[in-house]
């Protein structure tokens, strides 16, 4: 499997040891080296220079660490780690300059509307100049400076940190060249998320992309084994507003896909699995891997170690999706030297459960019932890193948690990878709140449906344009059933539903005739006589004073509820935030609703079955190293009710039912967990399918189980 391939197309256990300038005293490359192989890592990454330079040169903007002496710590390094068959990456930051360097050059530097130079200003110490993105600074000079790090050293790779910049450059070049290829003049004044520097985000977008594919090609002057990457900032953290870069672009030039994700922001717990279905999504052929450690407390506290249980758990959940990782659990040259040793050998058993299995673990993909789109217009249309304010990612993770409850399969695909032939590779297509879709996205979802497929849809589905501009109606409105009248009622507070009739869609409801409901409610009518308004809209019910809190009727024409069948296939469409409510209310009506959706378009055929609770999440995964061998990863969340996790509850007497497309087992095998796990038996599932009864007496954090079905 891992035959001819590079050393960054296998998997990934990085350390990067973030060094201060004082690190550089006594460094000792042989203790850095012995850690490593403690922990099981393969790949260091260490500072080379920028604002700061580790190693010695003699280019213009020479800024070397003031504690440096007669070190050569690259030197060192380099030839400590390669004994072991360590790859060493050397981190290059070019985001800015100390005033010294920037007053020998002040035309490579940016400048804000004003004509003032762009600083990044630090309280303890002086600030640092900016350079302009598409400077000498940036660019040539930036790419002799690689050329003298692999001249000097036999240096595996490049990790250019924070490539992109904030906001807008007015420098002179800056100006004359948007001018020249625009026509216009730089936009000033307002926001720079504003619409208005919308045609400059794209310019600058593409003055990146020049940028990345100069500087790839610098590094690979040296051999295609040398690596070269970046952090790319998507899904949880999108960039292109404040930036202006595009990850769907930007990806195509780095040898693996790094995205940091860290536990402090208290994503949800299936956030590190997330992440890595999302860079799976965007490059299948690339090792996706996530930077986590020290700054699960945010960059204010990046000293100090995150809580130790939880950081675990987010390690299994992207194990769980086939990710790598980038550790970042403490700072200086290694444990012994270093303020915070806590959390240094946290991920040991877990770096040594990787390699031990590397063949099983590498390339894995999903086998999902259920593919999620991800909208990527959507999120730049409506995301927002204030979760109260978002109005796309919140809708994608109170979905996900109730596939998650109920232990459902699903694939991210992300919407470059939106055709028929991957729409047909599970059996539900769920769109959260896919706001911004094509003209083309529009008409491979309804042939999709036309053609005998199954959607989910929710809230402002296809009610706008890519570019965030409303449509007259919803692009979807003939395979939704229903249509928009033009009204939109604040439905945020004192919000319901009215249950019309029983269906297996309201199950579980059958006790009550009113729902929750909260957030704006676009009202809609069915267009068709083959739809089923199953749950309508109710007027707010002011609650004080209770004796008028009451209405006439509550019953209205306007569905909440929509189930409709489109030519071979149907779809059910909630025309409000009912993911969203699931992570941001938490009402359990809303959880049901969904709940109800999915199991009604899956039918009584589940890919895993288990008598867990919610709070063991499943995933099923094809394994890379062979057809028919698949890896069963069970992660246990169950603690107490409050973030972040400090401890881990085990979970006991569990009974777990997985239906595989094949008609034996060869082989069931324990990678990690309780020795009492065992296949009970099987039987025949139909259609040339196998059901496996597997028993497991008790789980701790995480189990991990290998199925040959070859």
């Amino acid at each position: 499997m891992t035959e001819n391939k590079q050393w960054y197309q296998k998997q990934l256990r990085i350390l990067q040891t973030v060094l201060r300038e004082p690190d550089v005293v006594d460094y000792d490359a042989g203790s850095v080296v012995n850690y490593m192989e403690q922990i099981r890592a393969n790949c260091i990454i260490i500072n080379g220079g920028g604002i700061v330079d580790f190693f010695r040169h003699n280019l213009v903007t020479a800024n070397p660490n003031p504690f440096m002496t007669k070190e050569d710590l690259l030197k060192d390094l380099v030839e400590a780690a390669h004994a072991k068959g360590i790859k060493v990456v050397v981190r290059v930051d070019f985001r800015g300059v100390d005033k010294k360097i920037y007053e020998l050059r002040p035309d490579w530097f940016a400048v804000n509307e004003i004509g003032e130079p762009k600083t990044r200003d630090n309280p303890l110490h002086s600030a640092i100049f900016q350079p302009c993105y598409q400077s000498t600074y940036r660019n040539e000079h930036a790419y002799r400076f690689i050329d003298v790090l692999f001249e000097k050293y036999d240096i595996d790779g490049i990790w250019e940190n924070s490539y992109s910049q904030g906001g807008i450059c007015y420098c002179k070049s800056c100006s004359d060249r948007f001018r020249k290829e625009t026509g216009h003049e730089l936009p000033r004044g307002g926001q720079f998320t504003d619409s208005h520097y919308d045609e400059y985000r794209d310019w600058k977008a593409a003055c990146v992309m020049e940028h990345l594919r100069d500087c790839r090609a610098v590094v690979k002057k040296y051999g295609e084994e040398k690596a070269y990457a970046a952090e790319i900032f998507g899904l949880y953290h999108d960039r292109f507003k404040s930036d202006g870069h595009d990850l769907y672009a930007i990806k195509d030039h780095f040898d693996f896909l790094v995205t940091p994700l860290f536990t402090a922001n208290h994503e949800p717990m299936n956030g590190p699995s997330t992440l890595i279905k999302f860079l799976k999504s965007l490059s299948p052929d690339k090792v996706p891997v996530m930077l986590f450690g020290h700054l699960g407390t945010n960059n204010d506290l990046r000293y100090i170690s995150s809580a130790k249980q939880e950081t675990r758990l987010w390690m299994w959940e992207a194990i769980s999706a086939g990710g790598s990782f980038w550790n970042c659990v403490f700072n200086g040259q290694h444990p012994g030297a270093t303020y915070d040793r806590r959390n240094a050998l946290l991920s040991a058993d877990i770096y040594d459960y990787m390699e031990r299995n590397e063949d099983l673990l590498t390339e894995q993909t999903t086998v999902a019932e259920v593919n999620v789109l991800y909208s990527r217009a959507t999120n730049a249309a409506f995301g927002n890193p204030n979760r109260s304010k978002d109005a796309y990612l919140t809708h994608l993770m109170g979905l996900e948690q109730v596939l998650n409850d109920q232990h459902i399969q699903y694939r991210l695909l992300t919407d470059d990878k939106l055709s028929l032939e991957t729409l047909q590779a599970a059996k539900v297509l769920i769109l959260a709140n896919a706001a911004c879709l094509s003209d083309e996205e529009v008409e491979i979802i309804r042939s999709y449906v036309r053609g005998g497929g199954k959607l989910i849809a929710t809230n402002l589905t296809s009610f706008s344009t890519p570019e965030g501009k409303n449509r007259p109606d919803f692009a979807l409105s003939d395979v939704f059933g229903c249509s928009f009248t033009g009204s939109v009622k604040d439905n945020s507070q004192y919000g319901y539903q009215y249950v019309k009739e029983a269906h297996a869609l309201t199950k579980g409801f059958e006790d009550t005739q009113l729902l929750a409901s909260w957030s704006d409610q676009y009202l809609v009518r069915t267009n068709t006589d083959t739809a089923q308004a199953l749950l309508t809209y109710v007027p707010q019910i002011f609650p004080q004073p209770p004796e008028r809190s009451w209405l006439r009727s509550y019953e209205t024409d306007y569905p909440t509820l929509i189930l409709n069948p489109f030519g071979e296939g149907e779809s059910i469409f909630f025309p409000y935030g009912v993911d969203r409510n699931v992570w941001l209310h938490g009402h359990n009506d809303f959880s049901e609703l969904l709940k109800n959706a999915v199991e009604y378009m899956l039918g009584e055929q589940h890919l895993i079955r288990s008598n867990a609770p919610l709070s063991v999440h499943f995933s099923l995964n094809h394994s890379g190293a062979a057809e028919g061998e698949y890896v069963l990863h069970i992660v246990n969340t169950t603690a107490a009710p409050r973030r972040p996790v400090l401890q881990t509850i085990p979970v006991t007497d569990i009974e777990v039912e997985i239906v595989l497309p094949v008609q034996q087992v060869a082989e069931f095998r324990i990678l990690r967990g309780d020795a009492g796990i065992e296949l009970v038996r099987t039987e025949s599932a139909g259609d040339g399918q196998i059901r496996l009864f597997v028993r497991i007496p008790r789980i701790e954090e995480y189990t991990g189980i290998y199925i040959d079905a070859r």
